[in-house]
């Protein structure tokens, strides 16, 4: 099978589709597979598309461009988890072909092949929500675009100008999608002090470049008058450490523990080999530094789930490429990426049948959604949740800023504050929801310090939940 995708032929591209294809169907037919990010970015377009303002009638540290494309999806479709599983596959088919096209282009190799497409395309089966339309993945499109733009620089002699803001202007597009994927320039810089003789001027345009992007969404908002909103709930993300664990990391090194074997091994022999170009050996360093990179916005600044997977899937698929082309016995190497493709297999099928009693290592439970209401009374209602579980939201509509429970919290939590206690009685009252699902016990304390709006909720026979009333009954 390996040998297959050694032939230069583009035809190996729709081999590789109709694989996903094939793969993901069980996904595309099944309606129990929702997830709780999936949830929240359809949350993010719908809210928008009624007319909330992203960090102002809606709190979340969402990327505004990842927010607009959620808007348009919401816009045409609606609430559709298969829209994002479909636009997911087509993104995700993008960037296999496009990284085969910098590896052929750039000769990163010692002939030509499809395997970088090939192990892509098998990284995308580690996990099944890994190929859904992320901002992660959104992001990630363009840090590829800024990739090659670096390794055009590094390889030719005729440096320019356009080059340099290529990199910046598509890293300041993806931070947009994903903010700390801004640190990536630190990726290129590198790259172009150690093997560039880049002139001083041009580091400040690849600045400018980033810049460009970051400043235009911050003039928007400083012409709505809301700079406060966007540095509170966007920009200032760089700066809180606090992500979302739905995935354990015993459950994560089960599901990569042999790639990421592989991966380490490929970089410890690829790395201290020879038989490569001095481009080509350029081009490994600044592939595993990227790597590095990336490791620590995953560590320091990515929810633990399966879709932040797929920020690895280009520097992994370069190596592992690079190693199994190292193998020269022709029995060896296709027995061993056998048994690589089988172990991801067996996971990918197991996880999505719940067999082989994965269920008891890989904990899902705090990632998917039971599609079966927790509760009848606010189905197609508008509801605050106060507290950090968005599932209630599932079978109703989110009302009132407060979403993101890490920034909302804040305010929230605070009210002896007369300036907080303020703002929530006006935040709440401009979108009254029908019901508030109270997940901490701060309810009370809330209508305690807001009376009035008190004496218009009453809780149901369900504790925690409390139903909107007429004041006078």
């Amino acid at each position: 099978m390996l040998n297959y995708f050694r032939i230069n032929d583009p035809y190996r591209l729709i081999i590789i589709f109709i694989i996903l294809i094939l793969f993901r169907s069980p996904y595309f037919i099944s309606s129990s597979w929702h997830t709780i990010p999936e949830l929240s970015w359809m949350i993010v377009g719908e809210r928008m598309n009624e007319g909330a303002l992203l960090y102002v009638g809606i709190w979340d540290d969402i990327g505004p461009l990842a927010a607009w494309v959620y808007r348009s999806l919401d816009f045409l479709f609606g609430r559709s988890q298969l829209v994002f599983q479909i636009c997911g596959l087509l993104l995700f088919f993008f960037q296999i072909s496009y990284m085969n096209y910098i590896s052929l282009k750039h000769k990163m190799y010692n002939e030509n092949n499809y395997l970088p497409a090939l192990f892509y395309g098998i990284l995308g089966l580690t996990f099944f929500n890994i190929i859904t339309l992320s901002p992660h993945q959104l992001g990630l499109t363009f840090v590829l675009l800024s990739m090659n733009s670096l390794f055009i620089h590094i390889e030719t002699r005729n440096k320019t100008d356009g080059n340099l803001l290529n990199i910046g202007l598509y890293i300041g597009i993806a931070s947009l999608f994903f903010l700390p994927y801004f640190i990536m320039i630190f990726v290129h810089i590198v790259g172009l002090v150690i093997f560039t003789n880049t002139i001083r001027r041009r580091y400040l345009l690849l600045i400018y470049g980033v810049g460009i992007p970051l400043i235009t969404c911050w003039l928007i908002y400083v012409w709505l008058g809301k700079t406060y909103e966007l540095f509170g709930n966007y920009f200032h993300s760089i700066f809180s450490f606090e992500t979302e664990q739905f995935l354990t990391y015993k459950s994560i090194f089960i599901l990569l523990g042999t790639t990421i074997f592989l991966f380490t091994l490929s970089a410890l022999k690829i790395l201290s080999g020879f038989g490569f170009t001095v481009f080509q050996a350029r081009v490994q360093k600044v592939m595993f530094f990227a790597a590095m990179v990336t490791l620590f916005i995953y560590v320091f600044y990515s929810d633990k789930d399966g879709y932040s997977f797929i920020m690895f899937f280009p520097w992994v698929a370069f190596f592992l490429s690079h190693f199994f082309l190292s193998i020269k016995n022709k029995f060896r190497r296709e027995l061993s990426f056998l048994i690589y493709f089988l172990s991801i297999v067996v996971l990918y099928f197991g996880i999505t049948f719940q067999s082989l009693n994965l269920h008891k290592f890989i904990n899902l439970d705090p990632l998917i959604i039971n599609t079966k209401s927790e509760n009848e009374a606010y189905i197609d209602k508008k509801i605050l949740v106060l507290g950090p579980d968005i599932k209630p939201y599932y079978n109703s509509k989110q009302a009132t800023p407060y979403f993101n429970w890490n920034l909302s919290k804040g305010q929230l939590e605070h009210l002896k504050y007369y300036d907080n206690l303020e703002a929530v009685d006006k935040n709440i009252r401009s979108d009254m929801p029908d019901f508030i699902v109270d997940q901490i016990g701060l309810a009370p304390e809330l209508f305690d310090h807001i009376p009035l709006l008190g004496a218009e909720y009453k809780q149901t026979r369900n504790i925690g939940i409390y139903k909107r009333i007429k004041p006078n009954n």
